[in-house]
């Protein structure tokens, strides 16, 4: 491999890899999309991106669904052949998805990477952040001192435990439910487009982006939604 990188000695066998190679060091990104102006670094990234404007999906699925990229069929095809290929060192679980595996490795590793801005607590996942920053809302003091304190009669009412963050619960489901936040597990794939849901619940109202069904109706002007959440929004808007 005679070419090599003078930044970090990588070495390329044709000059033309080791051209584009270099571009991750320069930042130069020479292929503009003539619709939005994004630039990228390689050719072929422009053309996949070209169809997010065409909206030519070039990889079929037999079930119907298809893809702008052929690796997001490859890991759409897992949900029907069930093939999980990433498999945790630690414990043997697998995960059909990388980014899946690496959330759970976490659960091993201790890592916690979202930290709070406001009070410092730190989260495996970014989500988890997002639904305690929820604790702050509009008073931040109230949110912590409520956060902080001892939930009463927890042994008695709730004796489910999670183990990773001491929240306690009624009822055993609700605990198994609740650790899929901590080890990034998602048993609910949608058929359609392979997105999967740590709950039952969240598919079926997934699902509602493919049908097109809104149940929840607006009682003043009419109006229809996907989620309860959306309408009682839309509601304060007639208030």
């Amino acid at each position: 491999r005679p070419f090599c990188c003078p930044q970090c000695g990588k070495a390329f066998g044709k000059k033309a890899h080791l051209t584009r190679h270099l571009r991750v060091h320069t930042g130069e990104r020479p292929f503009p999309c003539p619709h939005c102006g994004r630039r990228f670094r390689q050719r072929i990234h422009l053309r996949s991106h070209l169809r997010t404007h065409t909206g030519e999906r070039p990889y079929p699925c037999p079930c119907g669904k298809g893809f702008r990229q052929k690796q997001s069929l490859v890991t759409h095809e897992r949900i029907h052949t069930g093939e999980k290929p990433f498999r945790c060192g630690d414990c043997g679980k697998s995960f059909s998805q990388r980014p899946n595996l690496l959330t759970h490795r976490r659960v091993h590793t201790g890592e916690r990477p979202f930290p709070c801005a406001q009070c410092g607590k730190s989260f495996s996942q970014k989500a988890n952040l997002l639904a305690h920053q929820r604790i702050h809302g509009a008073h931040p003091d109230e949110g912590k001192a409520r956060a902080r304190a001892p939930a009463r009669g927890c042994a008695e009412d709730a004796p489910f435990v999670c183990p990773e963050c001491g929240k306690s619960f009624r009822q055993k489901p609700n605990l198994i439910t609740h650790r899929r936040i901590h080890t990034g597990e998602r048993p609910f794939s949608c058929f359609l487009c392979g997105r999967s849901f740590n709950q039952k619940t969240n598919l079926v109202t997934h699902y509602r982006v493919h049908t097109g069904e809104r149940p929840f109706a607006c009682a003043q002007c009419g109006k229809r939604f996907t989620q309860k959440t959306n309408l009682v929004t839309h509601q304060s808007t007639h208030t």
